[in-house]
């Protein structure tokens, strides 16, 4: 259903890529989007001084000026379209405002009305607040508890906290160390111990893949070879409207994923990137943002993290050398099954479009995206 105040950007007038701060006059660059429709765009930007501060782009100026005056420290920016979201300020999450007012906190990553992180310190201590509208997944703290005892001994999982800071707000613990993305990057990091990384993920991978399903950690439902459709045309249309890609007919090009027999399923972590993934003292790993873990395909996961190493590679943060190391390190931890294996070069297609159209949306992967595109529909 179209809102109300619908209406489509014409001519395919969209968000700016860069933009002035209408108070302290600093130029915002925009680091990531996320397209809900042709009207309607959340934004995140870059401050000169690395901070994030997060952003609405409405193409209908009756539907900005009703979110500005709904949000208390809203920023207005009309000639742009936008309406600023400084310091945690969010009409549906009353939380991150409140919790930037720690002393030592800041905000990590704040999608407006949706989400937001929190960094938290004090006493030398780190936390992290994760905070979603309340009611919105009551079931996250469990799932995180499930998954850190399913992986003890495999990975160190954060500590969710015990902090009485109301519903949709979650506390978890520091899992502090480099991560296995600074890592490969870092040249003077061996081969050897990149491979035994990456090893272990697969390796913990492997574990969650084989658990039983119990309700605390399935609580966050199932997604099938249809959902992967449904995911990737939802970046892809947008990107396609904004004149950001060339139009893609998703349910052609991925046919083969939804009329293929489905391959073995279980409990899987599909978006896990290196990035996630931090290596600890004495050899082991920490692993952290696993609120989507649901049922679904194994291979769905394991081809996520080969394009998420071809992607690595494409930006430059590892050689090719070093992503063979990393592919047939993870691969080896994972241990897929062949009925598994058949089923990953169709998710690896699902996935390259879906990166594409999320890529798209950040001004300076907007060439990978492309790449991306073309590599998914030759």
């Amino acid at each position: 259903m179209r809102h109300p105040h619908h209406a489509r950007p014409a001519d395919r007038v969209r968000h700016p890529d860069r933009l002035t701060h209408p108070v302290t006059g600093a130029e915002l660059t925009l680091r990531r989007a996320w397209p809900h429709d042709d009207w309607h765009v959340l934004l995140e930007f870059e401050t000169p001084g690395g901070g994030r501060i997060a952003g609405q782009w409405f193409a209908d100026a009756i539907r900005r000026a009703e979110v500005f005056a709904a949000t208390r420290g809203a920023l207005d920016v009309p000639g742009h379209g936008i309406v600023l979201h400084p310091d945690g300020a969010d009409r549906r999450l009353t939380a991150p405002a409140g919790l930037v007012s720690w002393p030592g906190s800041r905000i990590l990553a704040h999608r407006p009305e949706q989400r937001a992180v929190v960094r938290l310190s004090g006493d030398g201590d780190v936390y992290y607040a994760t905070v979603v509208r309340p009611g919105v997944d009551a079931g996250l703290g469990r799932r995180l508890g499930g998954l850190a005892g399913l992986l003890h001994g495999t990975a160190t999982l954060p500590a969710v906290q015990d902090w009485p800071l109301g519903d949709g707000v979650l506390v978890l613990s520091a899992v502090p160390g480099p991560t296995l993305a600074a890592a490969g990057a870092d040249r003077s990091v061996a081969a050897g111990e990149l491979a035994a990384a990456w090893q272990r993920l697969g390796a913990a991978l492997r574990l969650l893949h084989d658990a039983p399903r119990v309700l605390a950690l399935t609580s966050a439902g199932t997604h099938d070879a249809a959902a992967e459709v449904t995911l990737a045309t939802r970046w892809l249309r947008p990107a396609a409207e904004y004149g950001l890609l060339q139009p893609v007919d998703v349910e052609s090009v991925l046919a083969d994923l939804v009329a293929g027999a489905p391959g073995p399923a279980g409990l899987t972590c599909p978006d896990v990137t290196d990035a996630q993934v931090v290596l600890l003292p004495g050899g082991g790993i920490g692993l952290f943002g696993l609120e989507a873990v649901a049922v679904g395909e194994l291979a769905r996961g394991v081809a996520n993290l080969l394009v998420r190493i071809e992607l690595r590679v494409a930006q430059g943060e590892l050689t090719p050398s070093r992503a063979r190391v990393a592919r047939t390190a993870v691969l080896k931890g994972l241990g897929p099954d062949e009925a598994t294996l058949a089923r990953v070069p169709a998710y690896e297609r699902a996935a390259r479009l879906r990166l594409a159209g999320e890529y798209a949306f950040r001004p300076r992967w907007r060439g990978l995206s492309r790449a991306l595109l073309t590599a998914a529909t030759p």
